[in-house]
């Protein structure tokens, strides 16, 4: 009987984005969709960004007070700013960025050259895995952020015994996540087995996975996008060549989810300027 075979497939430009990951790390508090924006400019627009240039750019919003509850355990932030960000102390507002506010970041920093494109539905482990496959054979440059649920996912430091029985097996027993927020993760490749498939994940902060990486189920990654026990959904924004971009929204038709934009909880409220 031969021994069970594993693949790993990174997208296109995936190498790039993780040169960029790599030197960048951690996020600035509350800037984890602008953290992304950024490093997909910097790897294939060749912009000299600061998160927080993406931050303005997206309208992000970030807390009057900053407490350590939105980071993970082992991480105490990042508050290195270079630009005033709009502040808000209001419990019916949560601080970060909209998946709408990285579109038009995206757009306007680039000069209309790159796109995010928003795919949002009814998630499943079947059309995750066809949208990644998809974008792999489309084999051009891209960077696909996904709004996710933390909670739904493995721990990030799930043990080489747990992969490995997931990727044989699909014997899914790791720990559940070390934390608890709605946070943007780049999905970097897929790691196939005869049990099932692994995403590769880029995080924001280096105390997650190994220096920034760690591995989850497709199935739970399309969990932490659908957050059947929100009010509030997650997609994933893919950044891409504008030129790719009709291809992509086709694709996403034929696989069962639409290029709509999600509600995250953060509102896209680019009036609030800079002094409140």
């Amino acid at each position: 009987m031969s021994a069970p075979q594993f693949t790993l497939e990174l997208l296109p430009g995936a190498e790039r984005v993780l040169a960029e990951h790599r030197q960048e790390l951690p996020q600035k508090n509350e800037l984890c969709g602008a953290f992304w924006v950024t490093l997909g400019l910097r790897a294939f627009a060749g912009q000299d960004l600061e998160q927080d240039h993406v931050g303005r750019a997206a309208s992000s919003l970030l807390s009057k007070v900053q407490t350590s509850e939105s980071l993970p355990p082992g991480h105490e932030g990042r508050t290195d700013y270079v630009l005033t960000l709009p502040r808000v102390d209001d419990a019916e507002i949560d601080s970060g960025t909209s998946s709408e506010g990285l579109r038009v970041a995206t757009a306007e920093l680039s000069g209309g050259a790159f796109t995010a494109v928003p795919i949002s539905g009814a998630w499943t482990a079947a059309n995750l895995e066809a949208l990644l496959e998809s974008l792999r054979e489309m084999d051009v440059e891209c960077l696909a952020m996904a709004n996710s649920a933390t909670r739904f996912l493995w721990h990030s430091r799930a043990s080489a015994h747990e992969v490995i029985d997931y990727l044989a097996f699909g014997v899914d027993q790791a720990s559940p996540s070390e934390w608890n927020v709605g946070h943007f993760i780049a999905i970097v490749g897929i790691l196939s087995g005869p049990g099932g498939c692994l995403a590769a994940c880029a995080d924001t902060y280096p105390t997650l996975g190994s220096n920034g990486v760690h591995l989850q189920p497709l199935g739970r990654v399309a969990d932490s996008l659908r957050r059947d026990d929100s009010p509030y959904s997650g997609g994933i924004l893919v950044m891409l060549p504008t030129e790719s971009v009709a291809e992509l929204e086709s694709i996403a038709r034929l696989i069962g989810l639409t290029t709509d934009m999600w509600d995250n909880g953060t509102p896209y409220r680019p009036e609030f300027g800079i002094d409140t």
